[in-house]
């Protein structure tokens, strides 16, 4: 059976993925796993200001999505971890595709920011389907 995987930072851009996620696992009949990763307090504190509210709010977020798609088989995984891109891409490294939404940032925004989007498809070792930002 495939498995799609769509990472969500739970933002619109990383919707939009969901939501394509969604259309390609009907298609092809496959599972879909909803990833979402935050900052664990242990290895990043600078990070996170409450990450076992933030990991418990961004499952029953992501369990709502999925108990709205009765004709899925939906999974739903919450990671901690420091460095949230590696975990990304280790988390799926059995999909058959995953799935990111891109925030579009540019210059300072993202030289500061940086993209995780962008360094999710230079690390995976899977397909990996990038969507562009839902404001263009």
């Amino acid at each position: 059976m495939a498995e799609l995987w769509v990472a969500t930072d739970l933002s619109p851009a990383a919707d939009a993925a969901m939501e394509l996620g969604c259309r390609w696992a009907r298609a092809l009949g496959a599972d879909l796993v909803l990833l979402h990763v935050v900052h664990d307090p242990v290895l990043a504190p600078a990070f996170t200001h409450d990450a076992l509210g933030d990991a418990a709010a961004a499952r029953e977020r992501l369990q709502r999505f999925a108990s709205a798609q009765p004709d899925l088989r939906c999974r739903v995984e919450v990671h901690a971890a420091e460095d949230v891109v590696p975990a990304i891409v280790t988390a799926a490294a059995r999909a058959d595709y995953l799935f990111v939404g891109s925030h579009g940032r540019s210059g300072f925004q993202r030289l500061r920011l940086g993209s995780v989007a962008t360094a999710v498809l230079r690390q995976a070792t899977v397909p990996v389907v990038c969507l562009p930002p839902v404001d263009r």
